[in-house]
């Protein structure tokens, strides 16, 4: 784990700014950079070291970026456009929307800290990570990884529950 921490560390900034040119904007790549280092670190078993990390990680990151693109590329595809009833689309989104945060809030509040909190500085008070490594007296890297490792969690949980609802 430590190789990882040194790696992250280490290209943090390179893959950022790479991912900052895909996205042209600096919450996507920042979103984007977390992305990339959480699909390293789940395969960094199988990085064999014949190339460059930095090669290996923004190659990770164009892939994420692609893959994201198509995804919403998808979700914007007319054949998802399917209204059930005569009800109006903006009731039932509004309602699916409220829902889904009422959800989040759920499986936000279930988290441990320091990751509720965290998460919840980044997301709903819209902190920098400088700005919540100061309030916690830790470093950027440290709130960057504890916001990503909050992130990967709920998202877990979430997929889990969806998994027992049967896809829902």
């Amino acid at each position: 784990m430590k190789d990882f921490e040194e790696m992250f560390t280490r290209y943090f900034a390179r893959v950022y700014r790479f991912a900052l040119r895909l996205t042209g904007s600096e919450i996507a790549a920042e979103e984007l950079t977390q992305q990339t280092f959480f699909k390293a670190l789940k395969a960094i078993d199988s990085f064999e070291g014949r190339s460059d990390p930095i090669t290996w990680l923004c190659s990770i990151c164009k892939r994420e970026f692609l893959s994201g693109k198509r995804r919403r590329e998808d979700a914007f595809s007319p054949d998802t456009w399917v209204f059930q009833g005569g009800a109006s689309p903006g009731v039932d989104s509004d309602y699916a929307q409220k829902e889904e945060t009422l959800r989040l809030h759920r499986h936000l509040h279930a988290l441990g800290e320091p990751y509720r909190e965290v998460f919840m500085l980044r997301i709903f008070g819209e902190l920098k990570f400088d700005q919540i490594a100061a309030l916690f007296g830790k470093s950027v890297s440290w709130a960057r990884v504890t916001f990503y490792r909050a992130k990967a969690e709920l998202q877990e949980r979430i997929e889990k529950e969806d998994d027992e609802n049967g896809g829902i």
